[in-house]
Parts: structure tokens; sequence; C-alpha cells
């Protein structure tokens, strides 16, 4: 991606997120929370396309290792949450032992139905989910660490789709991320009309949402000026 593709790209995570973090705020079957369910997948293509174009053809182990990172940060503050929490159950958290890509890719799966919102999620498990986050994030654990678990994990699906290199030349052309990035575009155009009706009596979800929706400038190279010649 170019500069102006990433900062369109980051635009419409920082919205992603913005749903994610205001999900309750929605009925699951209301047009907003279905333009946000939207923009999932259109995100997720774009993350493997910068996946691609960062890291080139990048092979399964690297990919499981990545994961199993992933799974060791989590596992850790899991047991140090325990320590407050005696009936906190850690063990859902524990990483497997094994770099075979079934068990990671399952592990992998189960955290995130644990950690991720989800369009079928009721607003009370929506609230108890970010509650959930908040303790892991509490522990200085990156506050985007299930947006990191789940860009690795669409990378190792990625990774396994047929003819896989093929696949990612698709999606890697110019043409097909400036489509993708026009959909993005398209959804959060109609979502800004719905969020700026929502909150047009709450100045801060207000605000939270236009730093999340606009588009970041490239910014302008200072001027130099010559200094006028000696006399």
């Amino acid at each position: 991606m170019d500069d102006r593709n990433i900062r369109r790209f980051d635009r419409a995570t920082r919205v992603q997120t913005f749903g994610r973090d205001n999900a309750a705020d929605f009925d699951p079957t209301s047009r907003t929370a279905q333009l946000f369910t939207q923009l999932d997948p259109i995100v997720a293509k774009l993350e493997a396309a910068r996946v691609g174009q960062l890291r080139g053809a990048v092979g399964k182990p690297t990919l499981i290792d990545a994961l199993s990172s992933d799974f060791k940060d989590i596992a850790r503050t899991a047991r140090a949450i325990k320590l407050d929490d005696p009936t906190f159950d850690d063990s859902v958290y524990r990483h497997p032992a094994t770099s075979v890509e079934t068990p990671v890719a399952t592990h992998a799966d189960n955290l995130l139905n644990l950690l991720a919102d989800a369009a079928t999620d009721t607003p009370e498990k929506l609230a108890a989910k970010a509650a959930l986050r908040a303790k892991f994030v509490s522990y200085e654990i990156a506050a985007d660490f299930v947006e990191d678990l789940r860009a690795d994990r669409n990378a190792l699906a990625t990774c396994n789709s047929a003819k896989h290199s093929d696949n990612l030349e698709g999606v890697e052309s110019t043409s097909a991320i400036d489509t993708l990035l026009g959909d993005a575009q398209d959804i959060i155009t109609r979502l800004d009309a719905a969020i700026q009706n929502k909150y047009r009596s709450n100045p801060d979800k207000l605000a939270a949402w236009r730093s999340a929706s606009r588009t970041e400038r490239t910014a302008k190279k200072a001027v130099t000026t010559s200094p006028p010649p000696a006399p």
C-alpha cells in the first residue's frame, strides 16, 4: 500500500475498533450494527494484503510462531489475573505446547471466541467481554492485543487458502486494494450519518467518532528559504 492507502486503511481499522468498543450502544439487528459487521471482512482482507506486502511470502512456521507469541503473552497475563481473582479460570488461556498447526489454529479460534466481540453477542455479553479485555490491558498487555491475535490468525488462514501465492497476488493488486478501500469508505460514510445522529447529545462519543473516522493528512514538508545573497 502507498501512504494514502495506508492512511485509509488505518481509518477503517479505527472505525472498526470504535464499533467494537461501543457495540453495546446498538441493537445487534440495527442498520448501524450491520454496517459495522460489514466492515469486518473488508478490514480482514486489507490486513491480509498488508501482511503480504510487508512480509512477503511468509511460511506457516513464521505465522505459527507469531501466534505462539500471542498465546504466551495472553496466558502469562491470565495467570496474573488469577492471582487477583481466584475464581478466574486461567486454564482456558494456556497455550498448547506444540507447533502443530491444527491445535494452534484451534486455540487461536477459542481465544477469539472468548475475547473478541461477535455480531451475535448480546449487549450483556459485549459488556462482559469488554470488562474481560480490560483485565488483561490493566497488566500492560497491548490495548489492541485481540486485534493482533486476529490478524495473525487471519494470516494463517490466508496462507492455507488454495494457491496461496495467486490469491495474495490478486488481493495485493492496486485495483483490488482500491476497491476494498472504496467499499470501506462507503460504509464509513453511511456510519457517519448514523453515529452523528446517535450521539448528537453526547459530545465525548462524537469526539471519539470524529477522531476515529477522519483520514490523517500527510504532514507538509517545511519550506526552507535561502538567505539573500551577501551584498
